[in-house]
């Protein structure tokens, strides 16, 4: 870090306080203006400035153009920035020409504002961010990384040194003559930038541990303080590492817990499945399953996963005291509205609509039954059974064996199989015999003639849905507008008058 190579830390420009600065440069009016000595300290300012805000604002009679001057010196002296180039080059030195703005009164009671402006805090260089590619094997087992980063460091040896071109003050003023006038402009300095100072920079390498936790998430930073390139006036910036996981062959990722897909034979699915797998951490998981599997059609990486499922009742309104209302009845919205919008966390457990409007009511889902009343007109929209939708959701899993958490190392996620089963081709007739046997009894069956007249009787088959979509839709052309278009047989139209 920087400052570590000045005697004693601190500011490095605190020598070169009161040091050449040319008499046209006046480093005193503000604190006059304020009634304050050069060594007052912030909180003796804030405090000179309340008191004489108090005295001289507009709205109580005082003169706007002392007002506004004793703003714009409070605005520079409060800002350990614009008060540093004040004292070292006078109004000229400090950036924006000390100029006031904003709220005069943010800083008096809390607000802390100058029109937007920076805080009273130490400055600081830019941060530099990085992706850092990580394994699951990495986020399973916890790495520490050893990466070699190089960047710009202050050659304390040289130092920081006041600016000779412009005597520390930032600024040069140049003379100017238009014919018989004679203009100064004053601009940055060109030796320094604008600055005041000088210094020599040098490339420094090295090397950080990135220590990547057990468990971390995606998308996880890891941050080294003061490791960017340093600058002279402040603290260098920071380097930060973003954790991007890489996608893995066997195993998907949500949160702490670990899916991976298989496809079991129709034997497994019914008489159970024995299945290994190679762990994140090397090690082999033997996975037994001793009963009828039923696959679940559950995705919990879909968009809408974690969206509240919604009971439809039809004439239906809720007796409970209104929480909110809403001048629409678009579902989506309200739902939205409620799962992630302003009425999240809310406690809201139904909204009717009726006539364009929403009504929102807060209470459990058995309150709102409850309260339920019959309206004509009224839909009521109420939180669906969590114990229905939860059993919905169920997954064959192996508890305990997902991703260690972040915060507990020593508590894991679990593994969820998302299965297929894979179906035989054909069974042969005594195959068929034999599993009727063995099977319940089908839960389907007919006791229509199918030799009867009036009956249609048909084999499935497979067909492609998407197929059958396009070739069923209609297209704004059919046979009768070709016929139109041709004239028909005999090139003579039908024409229809109204009677």
């Amino acid at each position: 870090m920087f400052f570590g190579g000045f005697p004693g830390g601190g500011d490095p420009f605190e020598e070169m306080r009161g040091m050449g600065r040319g008499e046209e440069a006046d480093t005193e009016k503000l604190y006059n203006v304020l009634g304050v000595d050069k060594n007052a300290s912030a909180s003796e300012i804030k405090k000179a400035y309340r008191k004489l805000a108090m005295k001289h604002h507009p709205d109580k009679g005082g003169d706007p153009d002392t007002f506004k001057e004793m703003t714009e010196a409070h605005t520079i002296l409060s800002d350990p920035e614009k008060k540093s180039r004040y004292d070292r080059g006078g109004i000229e030195a400090v950036d924006g020409g000390g100029g006031g703005g904003g709220d005069p009164f943010g800083g008096l009671f809390g607000g802390g504002g100058r029109g937007g402006g920076r805080g009273g805090g130490r400055k600081k260089g830019e941060n530099v961010v990085r992706p850092l590619p990580v394994s699951l094997e990495d986020l399973y087992n916890g790495v520490t990384k050893k990466l070699r980063i190089t960047r710009q460091t202050i050659d304390k040896e040289e130092g920081v040194k006041k600016c000779q071109q412009c005597g520390g003050k930032g600024v040069v003023i140049r003379t100017v003559r238009m014919g018989p006038m004679i203009q100064q402009m004053q601009s940055a300095c060109p030796a320094c930038e604008g600055q005041g100072f000088t210094y020599s920079q040098k490339r420094t390498t090295e090397v950080l541990e990135v220590n990547v936790q057990k468990g971390a998430p995606d998308g996880h930073k890891i941050v080294f303080h003061n490791k960017a390139d340093e600058i002279p006036d402040g603290d260098a910036g920071d380097v930060i590492f973003v954790l991007k996981e890489k996608p893995h062959d066997v195993f998907k990722r949500h949160g702490a817990d670990l899916y991976v897909k298989k496809t079991i034979g129709l034997v497994e699915a019914l008489c159970g499945f024995v299945m290994e797998f190679k762990k994140l951490d090397g090690r082999t998981l033997v996975v037994n399953s001793k009963s009828v599997t039923k696959i679940s059609t559950f995705d919990p990486f879909a968009a809408d996963s974690s969206e509240q499922e919604w009971e439809v009742m039809e004439d239906t309104d809720c007796n409970l005291d209104d929480m909110a209302q809403a001048e629409t009845d678009d579902t989506t919205a309200l739902k939205q509205a409620v799962s992630k919008g302003q009425l999240k966390g809310k406690g809201i457990g139904c909204f009717v609509t009726r006539n364009g409007k929403t009504t929102f009511k807060r209470g459990s889902r058995a309150e709102c039954v409850a309260a339920k009343a019959t309206k004509k007109g009224a839909t009521m929209y109420v939180l669906e059974d969590e114990s229905k939708a939860a059993g919905s959701r169920m997954m064959r899993s192996v508890e305990g064996e997902g991703l260690p958490l972040m915060r507990d190392p020593y508590q894991f996620g679990n593994l969820f199989l998302d299965l297929t089963i894979e179906m035989p081709e054909d069974i042969d007739a005594d195959a068929q015999a034999k599993l009727r046997a063995a099977l319940p009894a089908p839960l389907n069956s007919s006791t229509a003639d199918q030799a009867a007249e009036e009956t249609d009787t048909h084999d499935v088959t497979y067909l492609d849905p998407v197929v059958s979509h396009k070739e069923g839709v209609f297209t704004g052309k059919d046979s009768y507008d070709e016929d139109d278009d041709e004239g028909g047989a005999g090139g003579q139209r039908v024409q229809c008058a109204q009677q």
